[in-house]
């Protein structure tokens, strides 16, 4: 098993080694709304910057709305050279029920597949999705939450503040 970072007999401590054990977080202080766009484009809060030459652990919480004609479609943007795969978790996109009990999706997925989630046809009552995986960098660069409506729409679907990610290297 490896560690990061790795620490030896006799080692200073220091705040930047200290610093290294830490996970990588974003959070979303307020409401992103897009409307009429199928488009995904990076999430203005939930980014963060990756080292080259590392593996990390990445997780992310999203609370989103959406009325049922235009749904959440999801990626994620990573580094240049980047590999590696994400796992999703979330209502499945064919439930549109005010109460989504039932049908869920989970699934393992390119970083550049559409993952698309139902939803409880509301613009404030909220869903959740969570997003897993590993990334292994080549290079330096970022790490983004990539999302758009599945249909364009005027109502808008939103990703909500509350919403977080979660990034740590293990490698």
């Amino acid at each position: 098993m490896s560690t990061y970072p790795p620490i030896r007999a006799g080692q200073r401590i220091t705040s930047t080694l200290l610093t290294s054990m830490l996970p990588l977080e974003a959070y979303k202080p307020s409401d992103t709304t897009r409307l009429a766009t199928t488009t995904v484009a990076d999430d203005p809060d939930l980014t963060l910057t990756l080292e080259a030459n590392a593996i990390y652990y990445v997780e992310i919480f999203i609370h989103y709305a959406s009325p049922s004609t235009e749904l959440l479609k999801t990626q994620w943007t990573v580094p240049s050279g980047a590999s590696g795969l994400r796992s999703a978790w979330g209502v499945a996109s064919s439930v549109v029920a005010a109460d989504p009990a039932g049908d869920g999706r989970w699934g393992v997925h390119a970083f550049t597949t559409d993952v698309i989630y139902g939803t409880r046809t509301s613009g404030t009552n909220q869903s959740q999705a969570v997003e897993t995986g590993n990334v292994a960098t080549t290079s330096a660069g970022v790490i983004a939450l990539k999302w758009a409506q599945n249909t364009s729409g005027a109502t808008g679907t939103k990703v909500a503040a509350g919403s977080y990610m979660r990034v740590k290297r293990i490698f």
